[in-house]
C-alpha cells in the first residue's frame, strides 16, 4: 500500500516538474513562433545583436558563452524587399544599444543590456538606408553601423 503512495506523490511531482520546465517554451513558442496573424503576410523578421566589444551588428545568436568564446560575424548588409514589411528585434548581450534608422524616421529605440526589443518598420526606400547605433556604447561605438539593400535592385545590377 505504501509502495503505490510513494509512485502516485513521485508521478505528481515529477507533473509538476515538466509544467514548470515547460511553461516558459510554450510560452515563448506562443509569443515568437505560433501566433497567427500577428505579421502580414510576407513580413521579413530579422533578428540583430549589437555587440559593443568590436563594435559588430550580427544575426548569430548571442548567449554567454558564445560571447566570450567566439567572434560573431559582422553585417554590413542586410537585403530586404522594397515595400515589405519587416520586423526586427534587436538585442544587445554586453551594454545598453540603441538603434536608428534615419531615412524611415526609426529611432533611436533603446536596446537594454540583457533585453530584446521589437522594431517594425515598412522598407518603402529604393535607395539604401543605414542603420547604426546611437547610444554611446564602447570604444567601438563608430563601427556599429550597416545598411539594409533593396534585394530587387541589386539582383538587377547582377
Amino acid at each position: 500500500m505504501t509502495n503505490k503512495v510513494i509512485y502516485k506523490e513521485a508521478a505528481a511531482a515529477l507533473s509538476v516538474l515538466a509544467i514548470l520546465a515547460g511553461l516558459p517554451f510554450l510560452l515563448w513558442y506562443w509569443r515568437n513562433v505560433y501566433v497567427p496573424g500577428k505579421y502580414p503576410p510576407g513580413t521579413q523578421i530579422i533578428h540583430l545583436t549589437a555587440v559593443a566589444d568590436g563594435g559588430i551588428w550580427t544575426r548569430d545568436p548571442i548567449v554567454g558563452y558564445s560571447y566570450w568564446w567566439k567572434t560573431p560575424t559582422r553585417v554590413k548588409e542586410i537585403e530586404l524587399k522594397q515595400g515589405s514589411h519587416v520586423v526586427l528585434f534587436l538585442s544587445s548581450p554586453d551594454v545598453q544599444h540603441a538603434f536608428s534608422l534615419p531615412n524611415l524616421h526609426v529611432g533611436p529605440v533603446p536596446v537594454p543590456a540583457g533585453h530584446t526589443v521589437e522594431v517594425g518598420f515598412t522598407a518603402d526606400h529604393t535607395d539604401e538606408l543605414n542603420f547604426a547605433c546611437t547610444q554611446v556604447c564602447g570604444r567601438d561605438h563608430s563601427k556599429l553601423a550597416g545598411q539594409f539593400v533593396d534585394s530587387q535592385s541589386r539582383s538587377a545590377q547582377h
